[in-house]
């Protein structure tokens, strides 16, 4: 008969993990959070590390929902001390919202939650779960995947949206101004056909990278698709706009892109340059909308490719004569 004390092989505890490390974690790591499975916040992963945490539409929610469904102040989960196991408990109660907190398919003023539950408020779905740091990096990466563009690590333009709105709020509750920038290639065809579309992909790729460059920290960029871009500039008015898109003008006129693909030897030789058209639209001097300020923001963009591209134009209201506009010095 085999010894088992004998027996060195690695045996799991009941509360351990398997990873493709081979190594163990504790499920004692997780830790409660939301993660949203619908609506704007589509994948976001919202760590509960509060005792109490508020959701709903108003700026001073812990957790800001934009939705018109939800109301103000909507809902509130509270950490509580289990007194029978000593463990921590999480309850998610409604605030006399409107259109009520839904869990798991039922209207409910107060409820405890459990590992997997569902609830919605207003249109947005949010899963509670306890996520190990195996879930919390996995989720961060689908969330990174979904609201940044692949090829230019910009945001997407479901993303860009979804952000403009949530700053726009903001920007009117604090009185700040702040700036809408839209921004499209020149000629951009006639790269993929001169050099070939991948030479045009990694064209693309450094673009997104110079005009990352050329923005102020805090600024956000985004990639409409193709060779439109778009930004909007926090606490800026509409002369530190021009300004910021001036810079974006003459970074991108100078960079020398490659002409050849990149490989892993010396840098490429043959290189390309290439302009970019940009229009810009303020808050609140040309409208209060986000929505208005990009179709405005883009209207002086197709003005500035009217006008002979590679330049800045700014969006003025008709009512007015004055038209604002950069060109490049010679």
């Amino acid at each position: 008969m085999a010894d088992n004390s004998d027996d060195t092989s690695l045996s799991k505890e009941e509360n351990e993990i398997d990873t493709y490390s081979g190594q163990y974690q504790r499920r004692g790591d997780r830790r409660p959070a939301l993660v949203f499975l619908r609506g704007e916040l589509l994948a976001v992963q919202i760590p509960l590390e509060r005792e109490q945490v508020t959701l709903g539409r108003a700026l001073d929610a812990d957790i800001r929902i934009n939705d018109s469904r939800a109301s103000r102040l909507h809902a509130r989960i509270t950490t509580e001390l289990d007194k029978t196991s000593g463990g921590m408990c999480y309850r998610l109660s409604d605030l006399d919202s409107t259109n009520g907190t839904i869990l798991n398919g039922t209207r409910i003023d107060s409820a405890f939650l459990e590992d997997g539950d569902k609830f919605e408020i207003g249109d947005q779905l949010i899963r509670f779960e306890m996520l190990d740091e195996i879930d919390r990096e996995f989720q961060q990466q689908i969330h990174r995947l979904l609201v940044h563009d692949e090829l230019t690590g910009l945001l997407t333009g479901k993303s860009f949206f979804s952000e403009l709105r949530r700053e726009a709020a903001r920007a009117e509750a604090e009185n700040m101004p702040f700036c809408v920038l839209m921004m499209d290639l020149d000629h951009f065809k006639e790269v993929n056909d001169t050099y070939g579309h991948l030479v045009g992909s990694e064209t693309l790729e450094d673009v997104g990278a110079v005009i990352r460059k050329a923005l102020r920290a805090g600024d956000v960029g985004a990639r409409f698709g193709g060779e439109e871009f778009a930004a909007f500039l926090l606490d800026a008015d509409y002369a530190q706009g021009l300004i910021a898109a001036e810079r974006v003008r003459s970074a991108i006129e100078k960079h020398d892109f490659p002409a050849v693909r990149r490989s892993g030897g010396a840098d490429p030789i043959r290189t390309h340059h290439i302009t970019i058209s940009l229009g810009v639209a303020s808050y609140p001097d040309d409208g209060r909308d986000p929505i208005q300020l990009v179709e405005m923001a883009d209207s002086a963009l197709y003005r500035a490719k009217r006008n002979g591209r590679n330049q800045v134009c700014a969006y003025r209201p008709a009512a007015t004569t004055e038209v604002l506009r950069l060109r490049p010095r010679p």
